[in-house]
């Protein structure tokens, strides 16, 4: 609300200014035609330039902070809401009744506009070159409305027929009927100014002063011109959307006649008008943000003697907004909501964020999306010197979590394709993390499936780690063994602890496929039992491998692959799959669809495509893409016959697999080269 009485402000101010300028500059000038477009171009940009803004950035000093506070005392208020009667709203009455007014005025626009073409209706009509001549004995007063002229030929002589003829055809020919109806339109909508009906009547003068001019020129008797503009300066029309031969002020019309024409050099008039614009832009439209420098500060003892928070997700309803806006707004900071749009679902796509100090904008976020914005968090801290730090925090779809132990600290991030696991430290030196039986590699982030929720971390002693994992601890080392609540429940085979866990190497990093394989330090790539495609291999034929044929890998610990393969599997088991195999089998890498295996869940099904390979929905929930990562179904756009489906579960449960051409994937341009993630996939059916 506050925000649409300042844009009505801005803009009633600059048509206000437009008129001014004309008033003092040109109104004596004979530029008669540039003075129309002048009128336009001055609507126009009245009501364009209040919704351009530019952003001043003002850098200023961080506040310092004291190396040392007392420790604070928190103080718990308690309040009672006691039931109050909500007051009326009189911004939102004015503005109702304004708008109101505003649509009772457009309706007489319209309604003038059906008595017109009622009026017409049934008179004589005549088609000429240029326009409609219509012959009405009820006209008091010629007029002309878009291609129409209307006139009583019985009240005038030939000659003066002739004049008002040539008068009108200029306003159709010209199309003067659009600057009456815009200058009626503004008029309705912003009639509480007094300027705007000074304007239009400006406006329709200046078109009988073109028309006039025209005229002027193309007729021999000008005197009886003059005397036709008297004759009719007693009859009236009341249309007010027409272009009416008599127009009040016919002395200044016939003044404007015997005007001599003006210097060209008087144009430099019209540029008096950009300054005044150029400042109105620095005085108003310009948003000062400050911003505090960035500085390095060490660690210090600060205690925080009060501070409050909350969190706007994509379906805080317009009434929690508004709440927020009083929770956080003081006698220093005001905290202003706008520019809320929501989709089909209700949920917010775009909204903007501001802490009004009074004199500039002290934080400000603004997010602009066709997807549902992230969870930001909303704060203000101050501390017992009274300084005050608020802002915003994007929470992002990430959740952390931090473990609880004194000595140690590391978290579990939360996103789209599964659990990231940081790198954790304890006592300053960094942790090896061992997740579901594979150790991770030291200089790269962990992923989990989401399916497997975090259940289990604890610190493994050198004898732990011997027995369990075949690793000898050395000096300096420390070792964390981690768990997810499917794969305890489920370790009653060596399928069990396959589990893939895809991994984010660093930028000025590259391994292939068989690289990964052979650096992997949970199993010996050397020693190990390598099985391709169910059957044994050597080391050495590893290299041989084509790797773009690799569909899946995976391993399995000595103590879980003694069970199963005896003294071959004493190393540990390596497990490839090729693309054609998993065609030929209907699976991708039967280790990981063990681990998922549950009777109550669907079997994989598996789709040919076009190129060859081979598409797998596991559990009927789940996707794997050959060289992708196991996606979630409705964590993905998919495209249908042009449409974005609602439910992708649904869809991959009833539709019919034989149907389906191919799977067309758009990949997410904003991710990594080196591991490429899903953006939609586009659904060709045969």
């Amino acid at each position: 609300m506050e925000n649409l009485l300042m844009y009505f402000a801005k803009v009633n101010g600059l048509i206000i200014l437009f008129y001014l300028m004309y008033v003092v500059f040109l109104r004596k000038e004979t530029f008669f035609t540039s003075n129309r477009w002048y009128f336009l171009t001055g609507l126009l940009l009245s009501l364009i330039l209040p919704l351009i803004t530019f952003t001043k950035t003002i850098w200023i000093e961080p506040t310092p902070i004291p190396e040392y506070y007392e420790e604070a005392i928190p103080i718990t208020y308690n309040t009672i809401e006691t039931p109050t009667q909500a007051p009326l709203d009189w911004s939102l009455i004015l503005m109702s009744t304004y708008f109101v007014i505003s649509i009772l005025i457009i309706m007489k626009i319209g309604m003038e506009l059906v008595s017109f073409f009622r009026r017409i209706q049934k008179q004589n009509k005549q088609k000429e070159s240029n326009y409609t001549l219509v012959d009405s004995n009820s006209a008091e007063n010629p007029f002309s409305f878009f291609s129409y002229i209307v006139i009583n030929k019985e009240m005038f002589t030939e000659e003066e027929l002739q004049h008002i003829l040539t008068h009108e055809s200029i306003h159709v020919k010209q199309k003067h009927s659009f600057d009456v109806l815009i200058g009626k339109v503004f008029c309705a909508i912003f009639w509480v100014n007094p300027i705007i009906w000074l304007y239009r009547k400006a406006m329709l003068q200046n078109l009988e002063f073109i028309a006039d001019n025209e005229t002027f020129q193309q007729i021999e008797n000008k005197y009886e011109y003059q005397k036709t503009l008297l004759k009719v300066v007693t009859h009236q029309h009341d249309l007010s959307i027409t272009n009416q031969f008599y127009q009040s002020l016919i002395k200044k019309r016939i003044v404007m006649l015997h005007t001599n024409q003006s210097n060209k050099r008087n144009v430099w008039k019209y540029a008096t008008i950009l300054p005044l614009l150029v400042g109105f832009m620095l005085l108003f439209q310009i948003e000062t943000v400050a911003q505090v420098k960035e500085s390095k500060i060490e660690e210090t003892n600060y205690a925080v003697s009060s501070n409050y928070s909350s969190i706007l997700t994509k379906n805080t309803t317009d009434k929690e907004l508004r709440e927020l806006e009083k929770t956080f707004s003081d006698e220093k900071h005001k905290l202003k909501i706008s520019k809320v749009k929501r989709n089909k679902k209700g949920e917010i796509i775009e909204i903007k964020l501001l802490f009004d100090s009074g004199k500039t904008y002290v934080e400000i976020l603004e997010r602009k999306s066709t997807e549902p914005v992230d969870a930001i968090k909303i704060f203000i801290n101050s501390d017992k010197n009274d300084n005050v730090t608020c802002g915003f925090e994007e929470i992002s779809n990430k959740v952390t979590a931090e473990f609880a132990s004194d000595d140690e600290n590391g978290s579990i991030k939360m996103d789209s394709e599964g659990y990231t696991v940081d790198s954790m430290v304890k006592n300053g030196k960094k942790v090896n993390l061992i997740i579901n039986g594979k150790l991770q590699s030291a200089t790269v982030k962990s992923k989990i499936p989401l399916d497997q929720e975090i259940d289990v971390m604890k610190e493994l002693n050198a004898s732990d780690l011997k027995s369990k994992y075949n690793i000898d601890k050395k000096e300096g080392e420390i070792y964390y063994e981690l768990t997810t609540k499917k794969e305890n429940k489920k370790p009653n085979s060596e399928a069990a602890y396959a589990v893939e866990v895809a991994t984010e190497y660093s930028d000025d990093e590259t391994f292939s496929h068989i690289d990964k394989i052979k650096r992997d330090k949970l199993v010996d790539a050397k020693r190990a039992l390598i099985l391709l495609n169910g059957k044994e291999i050597n080391y050495q034929d590893l290299d041989k491998i084509d790797e773009k044929t690799i569909s899946s890998s995976g391993n399995t610990v000595a103590s879980h692959a003694i069970k199963k393969y005896g003294e071959k599997g004493k190393h540990g088991v390596i497990f490839i799959n090729t693309k054609a195999h998993d065609k030929e089998n209907n699976s991708v890498m039967i280790e990981y669809s063990n681990l998922k295996n549950n009777s109550e869940k669907q079997k994989p099904r598996s789709i040919e495509l076009k190129s060859g390979d081979v598409v797998v929905i596991l559990e009927g929930d789940r996707i794997k893409f050959p060289g992708y990562p196991t996606q979630y179904l409705n964590q993905l756009k998919l495209e249908f016959k042009g449409k974005i489906l609602e439910d992708n579960i649904d869809f991959f449960k009833n539709y019919e697999f034989e149907k389906i051409k191919d799977l067309i994937i758009i990949e997410d341009e904003m991710s990594p080269k080196e591991k490429k993630r899903i953006k939609k996939i586009i659904i060709e059916t045969k």
